[in-house]
């Protein structure tokens, strides 16, 4: 993927609307290619192929092998919500307003992003991780999922702009990651999120990590940094115990998303100290953040 300092990222949204509705009229056993086509994956190319079934047969993406008459509605109400439109408006008024505050810094030419329909029929996706979620810490790519619902349908672009903040801080930051960069990570796109989009556009998988709770997860999140070398190690600290279990991994006492919340105190911490903005510090490294906030930085940091 190609970097820049200049003050341009072209933003490549795929508008897959109209796309997915041609596949829910195809055959079964015909979809999966289609799928496969619709993200320019080959059906030579065994370990994309696999990751899309993986995503479709056994992730949080729509089934790919079930004919759903709930599908194509779904997609149309996506489509009434102008969530690809909300996308592409919200990574563009979220780059002019990073570039204002901290141009220079490295970012990739050119941003690839897709949202694929989701799997309604899984509580742990729709009700505690809200039918929505993206990935983006592969600089140059987007990928999102969303199951259309009442409150994550006006903030599809919120979505995305928090993942554009990992797109951006990936390459302007050295060292090795660990969970203290994760969680810095995190902490960073929630409240950057929330500088673009305002204070309710964001936050709710780990609404409830308040009070008491959050104080424990605060101890045993900021208590495992520097430990681990693997993101199986990491994840039950960033994601919580119910996806740890889902991924097959040791629960640790951390509630759904903890780390998030976690994260997002360190970081308005270190703001309200320093008197910046998230989009001031996106690019500083881990350890400076972790001591203005008042944090111990891990040995490894």
């Amino acid at each position: 993927m190609a970097m820049s300092t200049d003050d341009q990222i072209e933003f490549v949204v795929h508008d897959d609307a109209a796309a997915l509705q041609r596949l829910f009229t195809l055959p079964i056993s015909a979809r999966l290619d289609a799928l496969a086509t619709m993200r320019s994956v080959s059906s030579f190319d065994t370990a994309a192929m696999e990751t899309l079934r993986q995503i479709h047969e056994r992730g949080d993406g729509f089934r790919v092998e079930v004919d759903d008459p709930r599908y194509p509605i779904a997609v149309e109400r996506l489509v009434k919500a102008d969530a690809w439109g909300q996308i592409e408006r919200e990574l563009a008024r979220a780059w002019e307003y990073q570039n204002v505050m901290l141009p220079g810094i490295h970012h990739p030419d050119r941003i690839e992003v897709s949202l694929t329909l989701g799997y309604p029929d899984d509580p742990v996706f729709l009700e505690r991780t809200h039918g929505y979620y993206g990935m983006g810490s592969v600089p140059g790519t987007i990928w999102m999922v969303a199951w259309p619902t009442d409150y994550n349908e006006t903030r599809i672009g919120a979505c995305a702009v928090h993942e554009l903040a990992h797109n951006i801080r990936t390459p302007n930051v050295e060292g090795p990651f660990n969970l203290a960069e994760w969680v810095i990570h995190e902490g960073l796109a929630e409240v950057f999120t929330v500088e673009v989009c305002g204070p309710e556009s964001t936050g709710v998988w780990y609404r409830d990590v308040t009070g008491k709770v959050f104080d424990e997860t605060w101890d045993k999140v900021v208590g495992a940094f520097g430990t681990g070398t693997t993101f199986r190690e990491w994840s039950p600290y960033v994601l919580g115990d119910e996806v740890a279990r889902r991924l097959g991994m040791e629960p640790v006492g951390v509630p759904h998303m903890g780390g998030y919340a976690v994260g997002r105190r360190i970081v308005e911490r270190y703001l309200a100290a320093t008197g910046l903005k998230a989009a001031n510090v996106i690019a500083r490294p881990v350890h400076e953040l972790l001591e203005g906030a008042g944090v111990k930085p891990p040995a490894t940091a």
